[in-house]
């Protein structure tokens, strides 16, 4: 989720940062400096409110995403780096807290409220489509002129925000932001995420979320078109080890097939899928399933009741699933394709897409 706040951002090392606040209505509180590192946020520093005023003093050899607590109020989302840093909490509505912003900040904070014009214009959109969808005066043109502006402004977002982290890499705000807003990583290709990815320098390179992005792009490239397959070895329901190298390699084209019981368009595609494995299973084509189920109760129940009769693998990881993470799968369904000799010619084919390439590669 990205921060409403202003956050001061220099680049000035060794001084230490010093955080310099007033809130109200909050006196003898404790106010709680948090950096997200991995899955929990980590206090950094703390101190309490006095006389309506509260300061925090820390050292950040570069910029952190953090939090700030007052009590068990916030968080005040907003980067921190060396350098003085100024807020005015406002307690009723900690999101609308201020604090004084700096080039880099400035560059963020243009982004959030860039972003949300955007999001405002889909919104209304939607709306406009709900309400015209359920109308039984609506035309098919009517209809159709909301989807292709939706369509419009889609690309339009997509387009915004690449040229924002392109035109601003070396900044790790946009690394924070390539790394999480929804969608905007699926969206790059691959040159336009090492045009970001190598615009850092040595000191800001460690960064947590410089790390995270650069990792991806490793990924990306290990698992791009044209690369052979990476193996992997997980359990099938029956608890034995199975391998890619199982399969892929051996003559076959071999679909890995990421899904899970839980994910409602997996399911929906599932009788298709089942539908192709039958066409083309006697000509040289296999699927490997790849869950990211959390138990093997559902992963089980879901096989039996699709009907799915290829090999399955799974270590019950959910998002956190290695295979998931040597592929770089951030939303399933996901294929990838495999040729006869295990080299990736094709990823992220939708079922009917999917069922389009067979026909290309296996039917006379």
């Amino acid at each position: 989720m990205l921060c409403t706040a202003f956050a001061v951002l220099s680049h000035g090392l060794g001084q230490g940062y010093v955080i310099s606040g007033e809130v109200a209505g909050a006196e003898g509180k404790t106010v709680s400096l948090k950096q997200y590192n991995g899955r929990e946020p980590v206090e950094v520093a703390a101190t309490t409110v006095k006389d309506g005023k509260f300061t925090l003093k820390g050292n950040a050899p570069y910029s952190e995403f953090c939090m700030l607590y007052v009590g068990d109020q916030g968080p005040v989302q907003f980067f921190v780096e060396n350098s003085s840093i100024r807020i005015l909490m406002d307690m009723k509505n900690i999101e609308q807290s201020k604090v004084a912003g700096s080039e880099e900040n400035d560059l963020f904070v243009e982004f959030v409220n860039e972003l949300g014009k955007y999001n405002q214009q889909q919104k209304k959109l939607n709306d406009s489509y709900i309400a015209l969808s359920s109308s039984s005066v609506a035309t098919p043109e009517a209809v159709t002129n909301i989807r292709t502006q939706m369509e419009k402004l889609n690309a339009e977002t997509k387009d915004y925000m690449i040229n924002f982290v392109q035109k601003h890499s070396g900044k790790i705000s946009s690394a924070f932001i390539v790394n999480n807003v929804h969608g905007l990583m699926q969206a790059m290709n691959l040159s336009q995420l090492e045009q970001v990815a190598g615009g850092f320098g040595a000191g800001t390179g460690q960064s947590q979320w410089v790390k995270m992005l650069r990792d991806q792009v490793a990924t990306l490239k290990r698992t791009a078109i044209g690369q052979p397959f990476a193996d992997i070895t997980l359990k099938t329901p029956d608890d034995q080890p199975i391998s890619i190298s199982d399969y892929a390699g051996k003559g076959k084209y071999v679909l890995l097939d990421f899904w899970a019981a839980w994910c409602v368009p997996c399911r929906n595609a599932n009788p298709r899928v089942v539908e192709l494995y039958k066409r083309y299973k006697d000509k040289g084509f296999e699927i490997v399933g790849i869950s990211l189920d959390q138990t093997r109760e559902a992963w089980v129940k879901a096989i039996k009741d699709d009907s799915l009769v290829w090999p399955q693998m799974s270590d019950l990881g959910y998002w956190q699933s290695a295979a998931a993470k040597l592929y770089h799968v951030t939303s399933i369904p996901h294929t990838v394709l495999l040729g006869k000799d295990g080299k990736i010619i094709a990823r992220g084919l939708h079922v009917e897409q999917l069922a389009v390439k067979l026909a290309e590669l296996m039917d006379e």
